[in-house]
């Protein structure tokens, strides 16, 4: 996992499957992230090939815990493999999906420096 902060925005980096056993792992890890200042979570799932139930949860839970604390909380160019879960479990729309970073920014973050 890797992860980048820089001006309002988290972007996190995950290229590997989200399983039961990894999930646990990045909970603790996202813990730390949520007492951080930052407005926007980006999530870059484009290197993760396979995703369970955990992970499907673990996802979910991101985008609520971002919305209830006011913060947003985006998929930044999602593997077809997550896209094909998250359609299939039909949880596609509640997320912000991006293709790129330089997307979110605009949307987001424009005006705020």
């Amino acid at each position: 996992m890797q992860v980048e902060e820089t001006d309002g925005m988290l972007i996190v980096d995950i290229s590997q499957e989200l399983t039961m056993e990894i999930v646990e792992n990045l909970k603790k890890q996202f813990e730390a992230f949520f007492s951080r200042t930052w407005q926007v979570l980006a999530l870059d799932l484009s290197g993760v090939k396979f995703m369970d139930s955990a992970g499907i949860g673990f996802v979910t839970a991101l985008n609520n815990r971002s919305l209830h604390e006011g913060r947003i909380f985006c998929l930044l160019n999602p593997s077809e493999q997550v896209t094909k879960t998250l359609k299939l479990v039909n949880l596609w729309d509640l997320f912000l999906v991006f293709p790129s970073r330089d997307e979110i920014a605009r949307r987001f973050l424009t005006g705020l420096e």
